[in-house]
């Protein structure tokens, strides 16, 4: 356990993580040959939506040893459209290598990433890749890091450039030790490589001389520092998020991955050095000999099952009864785990403290389970996703294939806990991230079913809120046998402030007409008002009552009904709708009128700036106003136009 490392890696789309794996994966000798993205050869991206788009699409998990060292790596996508899969996956990791472009920089969702990891507290090494290529600059994306990423960066590698200005090889700040890709550096070139990468070790000192006295006297006095000395000085700053180590090189060409494996064996922390927090505030986390405690963090159907469990504290072996938390009497046992290797596995007898493995099988498990001993049940912290945002509808050309539709679009959501499906009559409606998840749904349930269906426009998901504070009593009559009966209810709606929270329904006092009112007005709640679910507002039966003969149970419910609109009404319904932040990259030329057909879209703009690539471009959107704007970006700018964009919530419309 002291040797494990734990680590995501997470980047931009298109920053190269998957190809930093690959590479990982030949030096460390996991495999012989060296996948590529292009050619759809990549070992981590091994879905067929993966191959034939390029990107990743799910998180794919694989172990190698490195160092004396045993490395869990999980490659993350990058499209902001999978950021379930991102954030399942921070849930339970120890720390990330963020990649960043080395033309690109800091781009939208490199900012998204490293706030989901600096919310978790995970420590972030960063790698800034592809400085092979023209027009890369390490040194601007270390500025950029500082300055967009409120951090302090420190490179403990950098690059050096021969005498024409080509990356030829890379210096270690700490050590002063040097890679040359290129043969040997001209002569004349040495003076210059020896002064960067002097320099380069000075900051190093400097940031330990803060927090260790006695490498401040050595460095006064002129005495060499031992780099495992420096490291060791500035890992606690590390670890606590308050300092990032910077490296760099060329993930395609192979050129400073070994060094950055050195850094996660270095600079990373084991389970013994982690906070007592999240998942590791279980008493006697990381304790092989406790009774069994893990969390179910993803699960994936890959026509069998498999359940991706981190074990927290005590063993998981195979045969060994277990029960769900949720669930505690149902024991079940796995006939067998394993360690993954995206697509295949090695079965292994035992999982301990800090182990990620797949327990395989249909166990009806979902991601935020926590497995326990059947005599120690206890509940670790689930990881939390975003709502939908998008809806589209499914809808078969023969009806008589919407029962195999329904089954595999629900087996799709069981593995995606931001998916949601339901039957609409003849047709399903979809709800999702964005519109290339929905597109990445359509084609597995295509895959799966081999039914033809069309697929609508996709519509954004609307919510409602209330303006204010109102309450509404309702009386109705009607006869019963022959007789009048009454029945009156009142209800309270208050604002509650988060619109990102469904309506809470409560009940003051008890009683069959109490209870009767609840339950109408939490189904009312959950359809709301005109357009959509009422979310960030609290829903009171204050009274629900009927005459003399007693209650009846639907006059209740159609006066809990008649008072719960009427309160609306007075409270003042708001229409809400999601909301965009986007990141737009165009030529300078190009900025003016993409700025001005943002506006005409209703969106605010932040941010126009320009800078090595040309003009960017943030702000926020509604969604709805900005369904197939990549496509209208790329006719105003001749192809040359970039747009990101992540849901930022509700407003109102």
């Amino acid at each position: 356990m002291e040797r494990l490392r734990t680590f995501g890696i997470v980047a931009h789309i298109d920053a190269g993580k998957t190809t930093l794996t690959e590479r990982i994966l030949h030096d460390a000798g996991a495999q012989a040959h060296v996948g590529s993205v292009d050619d759809g050869t990549a070992a981590m991206d091994w879905l067929p939506a993966e191959r034939s788009r390029g990107i990743s699409i799910t998180a794919a998990a694989t172990r190698v040893h490195w160092g004396g060292a045993v490395l869990q790596i999980v490659d993350t996508p990058g499209h902001v459209d999978f950021v379930a899969e991102v954030e399942r996956c921070l849930h339970v990791l120890d720390g990330v290598v963020v990649v960043v472009d080395g033309i690109r920089g800091v781009e939208s969702q490199t900012v998204a990433v490293w706030q989901q990891a600096a919310t978790r507290g995970l420590p972030r090494l960063v790698f800034v890749n592809k400085l092979d290529r023209d027009g890369a600059d390490a040194g601007a994306c270390v500025a950029e890091l500082r300055e967009r990423l409120d951090c302090a960066p420190l490179p403990i590698v950098v690059p050096l450039y021969d005498g024409g200005r080509r990356f030829a090889g890379l210096g270690d700040a700490l050590s002063g030790a040097v890679q040359w890709f290129e043969g040997r550096p001209d002569p004349a070139d040495v003076p210059r490589l020896q002064a960067e990468l002097s320099a380069a070790h000075e900051r190093v000192v400097d940031a330990a001389t803060f927090v260790d006295e006695s490498i401040l006297a050595d460095a006064l006095a002129g005495r060499r520092i031992d780099p495992a000395r420096l490291r060791a000085a500035l890992r606690p700053r590390f670890l606590a998020g308050q300092l990032v180590p910077v490296l760099c090189g060329s993930a395609l060409w192979n050129r400073g991955v070994d060094w950055l494996l050195d850094a996660v064996v270095g600079w990373l922390p084991d389970i013994a050095e982690l906070p007592r927090a999240g998942l590791w505030a279980v008493a006697r986390a990381g304790d092989p000999a406790a009774a069994l405690c893990g969390l179910v963090f993803k699960v994936q159907h890959a026509g069998e099952v498999w359940n991706f469990v981190r074990v927290v504290r005590g063993t998981l072996r195979p045969g060994a009864p277990w029960v769900r938390a949720a669930r505690p009497d149902e024991a079940r046992a796995a006939a067998a785990l394993w360690s993954m290797r995206a697509d295949r596995h090695d079965a292994v007898m035992a999982a301990g403290p800090g182990e990620i493995v797949v327990v395989p099988g249909e166990f009806h498990l979902r991601t935020g389970d926590s497995l326990c001993a059947p005599d120690a049940v206890e509940a670790l912290p689930a990881p939390r996703f975003p709502a939908p945002v998008l809806g589209v509808t499914f809808e078969p050309e023969d009806a008589a294939d919407l029962p195999r539709l329904t089954q595999a679009a629900r087996d799709v959501a069981a593995d995606d806990p931001t998916l949601r499906v339901e039957r609409e009559g003849d047709r399903l409606r979809v709800r999702g991230m964005g519109e290339l998840h929905l597109e990445v749904v359509a084609d597995a349930v295509k895959a799966r079913t081999g039914a033809a269906f069309h697929v609508s426009r996709p519509q954004v998901d609307r919510r409602a809120a209330i303006a204010a504070a109102a309450e509404a009593s309702i009386e109705v009559r009607a006869l019963s046998g022959g007789v009048e009966r009454s029945a009156r209810c009142r209800v309270v709606v208050a604002p509650v402030g988060d619109v990102g929270v469904p309506a809470v329904v409560r009940a003051v006092g008890a009683g069959v007409g109490v209870a009767a009112a609840t339950e109408e007005l939490q189904q009312l709640a959950a359809v709301g008002a005109q357009p959509g679910p009422l979310h960030g507002c609290m829903v009171t039966v204050a009274e629900a009552v009927g005459d003399r003969a007693g209650i009846v149970e639907p006059l209740v419910q159609q006066a809990a009904a008649k008072a719960f609109a009427a309160a609306l009404e007075r409270a003042g319904v708001i229409a809400l709708e999601p909301h965009v932040r986007f990141d737009v990259t165009c030529p300078e030329d190009a900025t003016t009128p993409v700025v001005a057909d943002l506006g005409m879209r209703g969106a605010t703009v932040t941010i126009v700036a320009a800078g090595r690539l040309g003009g960017r471009v943030e702000g926020r959107a509604p969604l709805r106003r900005m369904l197939g704007y990549v496509t209208r970006l790329r006719s105003m700018t001749r192809g040359l136009g970039q747009a990101h964009m992540r849901p930022v919530g509700y407003a109102p419309s």
